[in-house]
């Protein structure tokens, strides 16, 4: 029932589709026609039009406009597609395409649900995906599960980054700029002159080198006195070199480096979880339990003179910062405190050689072109500080707003004495002034290495094209964290493990062309095998907290995985303008373990999506509608959840959900209805949240789920469209306008938080605790330049810039933190606005 459900509502989805055909009316004339995009998402060269995939693609004139130097700059531009930078790691994202999410991108031990390709080498991790890359010049999103071609983790789909090659001859490319909150950004992109000559001696070199600096002021004051959150100090270079042994024989070498040192965001406090399940409002239970029952100790002739020094002082400093957060309630703050100012470094180097021969016509092989791409790619990232924005630093006396846990256990210690002194109790005071009372303190390094080999066979003959490949993959990472949650009562563990990954795949994909109906009908076959281990090696040390020892914790784990993953697409020409597909494809996202819990693992997820689409040009192409449907089934689903250890550490955990039936459709039209005039619309639609989810249980009762869990990072409805008009042409240059606007509802950044929990009796019960989520947004930029302003040599260009127009009031993270008591809202940045000046010659 639930699959006819399904299918029923992927043929309502189809009506936007035909109604969008069906009332479009004849554009003028003297429209020009929109320009042929070429892509190579299925390994080949080939127009966006002709291939049957779901895929958006940004040439480097979209790029430009839009701003965009990483992956995170383009959300607002692809349907479908959602996803931001977690709260306190910068450059770590997560990204999601049609409602499949990776998870906890800052979680080393993770693998994405977006395969993130730059110049055909896979990225392993999240860590690096919002690293800028100095030189893009074109970018492709692949929607629906990419397994035959791109392999393990592209569930969601593929995100395919190119970078410029080498022109062969001296040019120059300088963009510099300025803007509010003292935003400061260069581009540069030197191409050198070409050494030899195409098959002569030792052939032909070309190099280029590019290199980008992007550095902003904090856009949210620190009232703690450290720098002030969400600033940015980013460095990429990169160098290529492309070898031209003979017409037939090219080797590219790129070498990229990354580096970000940076202030994270501002992780704003916007409520409080219930400190039991019946309710009880933790100001609440400060107020009218916690601080009267101190006073009362404090009238006891013996009682602890540190009652009256620091316990009451600090009682009322958090009474007062916690009224002060429910007062400001949620909305992007102007500031924030922190008693660590949280810091992102990140630095990212990685090599690649491309090796490609074109062996020319081989009999029934057909025209044959060998391929190699052999890759190395390290990153490195630390990040330290908080997470919310109260601050529970100490001052000189001992006195800060603590968290209110430690109050709880205080007035558990001295109910217990009656407010007298005791070992156990200075103890805690003591560990309150080693480790500090704050709510949560990052403290956490990771490196992370891979190195990749792919083979690729491809071979065009008339009627067919095919690829066959061969890849390795190894990978390594070490994760060292000392977070502090709570203080002190957590304690500070040392949390290490090294995990390890050594895949091996071998794939094939052909496309045959029937003949016998003039090569209109084309059959899409592929079919790829992986086999993989994964291993970890646990190093928990021992933790040291007010209430004992708990001892060191080490252990080896490791597991193998298998799959067969599919496709099968038959396309047809219904015109030459008109194309038409359906795709039947699977996917596969590793299994593995968590590294942040112990010995604890989870298994690899499978994806089967079925799909129909249309590609079509209209009104000798100046009308181009695209649009897609698709159903699919999800199964071992891999969900990310913020869990709390019975120690009471916060870590990002994957959970397999189980299972998921979900159906949705992208729209998207581009129109070019007078001459140098081009608009563009896109729509997106997912509808499903889970058919399974874990139950949360206590040894009496649970907490069914398969009803109340949704879909996380990913809005059911999402708007784009964009204006791009040259609209006069002087005698000092062009003045373009380009605008573009995207809405989006309200989406969860975690689908179900629930845990064990006081019941405030003396015993624990489920909880599930409110998702929060994220509000609907609308986010307008625009850009207005002068191009091709007259100079004596080269091109010169100028142009004015406006990010969030309105000034849109939109978060884009939350956690719950469950029983630790805060719940906390990351926000968007606010209007910002600039100038570039571009030149080339």
């Amino acid at each position: 029932m639930k699959k006819m459900d399904a299918l029923s509502g992927l043929a309502r989805a189809s009506l936007p589709v035909a109604i969008a055909l069906a009332v479009t009316q004849p554009l003028s004339a003297s429209a020009q026609v929109l320009e042929e995009v070429l892509v190579t998402a299925e390994r080949r060269v080939e127009s966006l039009q002709d291939t049957p995939i779901s895929i958006t693609a940004l040439t480097s004139d979209g790029i430009e406009k839009r701003g965009i130097t990483n992956a995170e700059d383009m959300f607002g531009s692809i349907p479908g597609m959602g996803g931001a930078t977690v709260p306190g790691s910068r450059g770590a994202l997560g990204m999601s395409i049609r409602g499949v999410s990776a998870g906890g991108a800052n979680n080393i031990s993770l693998d994405p649900a977006v395969g993130m390709y730059v110049d055909g080498v896979y990225v392993g991790k999240m860590l690096g995906t919002a690293m800028d890359v100095a030189q893009i010049e074109r970018i492709e999103i692949l929607r629906g599960p990419q397994g035959t071609l791109y392999g393990r983790n592209s569930t969601a789909g593929a995100l395919n980054v190119i970078s410029r090659k080498p022109l062969g001859e001296f040019a120059a490319d300088v963009t510099v700029g300025i803007g509010n909150y003292r935003a400061r950004t260069l581009k540069t992109n030197v191409d050198f002159d070409s050494i030899g000559e195409i098959g002569e001696g030792a052939g032909r070199l070309d190099a280029a080198v590019s290199f980008m600096f992007k550095d902003r002021d904090g856009l949210y004051d620190n009232y703690s006195g450290g720098g002030d959150f969400d600033s940015l100090n980013r460095r990429a270079w990169r160098g290529a070199l492309r070898w031209h042994l003979s017409d037939s024989f090219v080797v590219d070498y790129a070498y990229d480096y990354s580096k970000l040192d940076e202030n994270g965001s501002l992780q704003k406090v916007v409520g409080f979880t219930p400190l039991t399940t019946q309710g009880t409002n933790r100001v609440d239970f400060l107020r009218n339990t916690v601080l009267p029952a101190a006073q009362g100790f404090n009238l006891n002739p013996v009682a602890d003179p540190r009652i009256a020094a620091r316990w009451i002082p600090s009682i009322n400093e958090t009474i007062a910062a916690y009224e002060r957060a429910e007062a400001r309630g949620e909305g992007r703050p102007d500031g924030g405190w922190a008693d660590d100012t949280p810091t992102s470094e990140n630095e990212s180097n990685g090599h690649a050689i491309t090796a490609e021969w074109n062996l020319g016509e081989l009999g029934l092989l057909g025209d044959v072109t060998f391929k190699s791409i052999t890759a190395y790619r390290d990153i490195e990232t630390y990040v330290f500080g908080d997470i919310d924005d109260i601050d529970s630093s100490l001052d000189a006396n001992g006195i800060g707003a603590y968290n209110d846990n430690l109050h709880a256990t205080l007035l558990q210690y001295y109910a217990n004495s009656g407010g007298a002194s005791f070992p156990g109790v200075d103890v805690l005071w003591d560990a309150v002034d080693l480790n500090g009372a704050g709510h949560t303190k990052q403290d956490t390094l990771s490196n992370y290495e891979q190195v990749s080999q792919e083979l690729q066979w491809l071979g065009a003959t008339q009627q067919l094209d095919y690829v066959l490949g061969l890849y390795w993959f190894g990978d390594e990472s070490k994760f060292d964290r000392r977070a502090n949650f709570s203080s002190p009562l957590a304690g500070v563990q040392a949390q290490k493990y090294e995990l390890n990954t050594a895949a091996r795949a071998a794939y094939t994909q052909g496309t045959y062309r029937f003949a016998s109906l003039s090569d209109r009908l084309a059959l899409t076959v592929g079919l790829r095998y992986t086999e993989e281990k994964k291993a970890i090696d646990y190093d928990f040390g021992a933790v040291l907290t007010p209430f004992g020892l708990s001892p060191a914790q080490m252990a080896n784990r490791n597991n193998h995985f298998y799959n067969f993953s599919y496709n099968a697409t038959v396309a047809y020409d219904v015109t030459d303008q008109l194309n038409a597909f359906v795709r039947y494809a699977t996917g596969y996202r590793s299994g593995g373990f968590n590294g942040e819990v112990f010995d604890n693992g989870f298994e690899e997820e499978l994806m089967k999506q079925l799909e129909v689409g249309v590609k079509s040009d209209w009104f000798q192409n100046r009308l181009r509608v695209n649009g897609s449907l698709y159903a699919y089934d999800y199964d071992d689903m891999q969900t990310s959840t913020v869990s709390i250890s019975p120690g009471g550490q916060a870590t990002t955990t994957i959970i397999n959900a189980g299972r998921a039936e979900r159906w949705g459709g992208e729209l998207e039209v581009s129109a070019a209805p007078i001459e140098n005039m081009v608009v563009s619309l896109g729509y997106s639609y997912i509808h499903g949240d889970f058919e399974e989810y874990p139950d949360t249980c206590d040894a009496n009762t649970c907490i069914e789920a398969d009803d109340l869990a949704k879909r996380s990072n990913s809005p059911s409805n999402k708007v784009n469209a964009s204006l791009d008009y040259t609209f006069a042409t002087t005698s000092i240059g062009a003045f373009n306008l380009f605008l573009d606007a995207t809405w989006q509802d309200q989406w969860n950044s975690i689908g179900f938080v629930s845990s064990v929990t006081s019941d405030g009796m003396g015993g624990e019960e489920p909880y599930q605790y409110d998702l929060s989520p994220m509000d609907e947004r609308l986010i307008v930029n625009g850009r207005l330049s002068l191009r091709d302003i007259p100079v004596k040599q080269g091109d010169l260009s100028v142009s004015l810039w406006v990010n969030n127009i309105t000034d849109d009031d939109y978060p884009t993270f939350g956690i719950n933190f469950q029983s630790l008591g805060l719940i906390t809202e990351q926000y968007g940045p606010p209007r910002t606005y600039g100038l570039d000046v571009r030149y080339r010659f």
